[in-house]
């Protein structure tokens, strides 16, 4: 359920990648237009929020970063699932 979303913004923004980690997924977009980069980080936080809003996951944002990962202690598991 993240992953799509994450592709979409990371299509739509220059500069920014996903990177699949054990544990988490991370939108990396320190090199994409500052403006924008930030204005998609936001957009995509709020949709994010939106779709997983009862799931078990949190979304953070750091600099130049959003972070989905999962609150439960079986994280690549859970994490495969919502993997397309």
């Amino acid at each position: 359920m993240a992953e799509p979303v994450m592709k979409l913004y990371t299509e739509a923004t220059d500069g920014s990648y996903i990177e699949i980690k054990e544990s988490a997924i991370v939108r990396h977009h320190q090199d994409a237009y500052p403006g924008f980069g930030s204005s998609q980080e936001k957009e995509m936080l709020d949709q994010l929020e939106n779709v997983l809003d009862n799931e078990p996951v949190t979304a953070k944002s750091g600099q130049f970063i959003v972070e989905m990962k999962p609150q439960i202690k079986a994280c690549k598991l859970w994490l495969l699932g919502y993997l397309d």
